[in-house]
Order: C-alpha cells, then structure tokens, then sequence
C-alpha cells in the first residue's frame, strides 16, 4: 500500500481539537481498541511505533492522570521523562481503558505497523504523523519551549527546527491581519 501523504500529498496542518472529536464521535472504529490508539498518538506525540510496542507496564493512573513511559524513543535512542495525560481530556479514558483491557506484558495495541497506519487513515483521512506534527505545533503555538518540547518528543534541535518554522510562518501570516 502506498502511504497516503505520496498519495494525497503531505499535510501541513494541524488538525485542531474539533476535527480530532467529530472524528472520535462520528466515525468508525473498528475495534475499541483503535480508539484508544489514535487518542494516545493525539495527546503524546509518539511515533506510530512507540504506540505500538507499548505494554501495559509501560501505564498507570495517577490522580487522574494517565502516566505513559515511552521508553527509549525510537531513531536516536533517547529516553525522555513520562508523560501525562489528564484522564479528563476528550476521550483520553479510551487509552485507559484499553490498557485496562490488556493482560499483563502484552502490548497494548497489538497491531502491525500497517493496520496501525490504516486505523489513523479510515477514520481520520490521514497518517499518524499528522497527530505528533497536531501535538508539537500546538505546543510551540501555545508557547512551551525547546527544551520542554524536546523532553516531552526526544526530538533533536535540529527537527525541532521544521516544527518550529511552521509556528512562525503561521504566527506571521496572523500578523497581516492586525491594524497597524
């Protein structure tokens, strides 16, 4: 199968919080668990397959709060702090209850990398990067740092950069529309 950003072309935009919830509410999931899955890769900003090889140890709930250890992230090997996820976010109880739903040292979301890219693509009419480009533009445009960016993605500086010009470019095309 042909990724669908070669297909339908890369996308650059973020996908905002209400298309991320019409498509949570109004569109087919397979299974249960495929929910969970595109609701962790919304909130965290892992790759694919940092979801996907999560186990159920990697989990736990803390004052309402989901604690996800990634591990050692994929590409450069670093490993970055836990993140945490408000059980009260919009459908973040999907992650929680598919980790509930897996038996101990199991993965959480059993599926191969293609099945994983097909669910994000059904329902949402793209591919799972989408979300980590949502999460990391969202958190430059709501004004975290570099350094809290680059503990909460492991990404180096010089990808953080890419995500960084797309704030820019977006904040100064906002800037024409503001009297002088």
């Amino acid at each position: 199968m042909t990724p669908w950003y070669r297909t339908h072309g890369k996308i650059q935009q973020p996908i905002t919080d209400d298309e991320f919830i019409e498509g949570m509410r109004k569109r087919y999931f397979a299974k249960p668990k495929h929910r969970g899955f595109c609701t962790l890769l919304f909130y965290s900003a892992v790759r694919k397959g940092e979801a996907l090889r999560a186990v159920k140890e990697q989990f736990r709930l803390v004052d309402d709060e989901i604690i996800f250890d990634v591990g050692v992230r994929l590409k450069h090997g670093i490993h970055t702090p836990p993140l945490n996820i408000p059980l009260s976010a919009p459908f973040a109880k999907d992650i929680w209850n598919a980790v509930e739903n897996t038996e101990p040292q199991h993965r959480v979301f059993p599926y191969s990398s293609k099945t994983g890219y097909n669910i994000v693509s059904r329902v949402f009419k793209g591919y799972p990067h989408w979300f980590r480009l949502s999460r990391i533009t969202r958190f430059f445009l709501e004004g975290w740092t570099i350094a809290q960016v680059r503990s909460w993605t492991g990404l180096s500086l010089k990808a953080l950069e890419y995500y960084v010009g797309l704030v820019d470019i977006k904040r100064m095309g906002e800037s024409l529309g503001k009297k002088v």
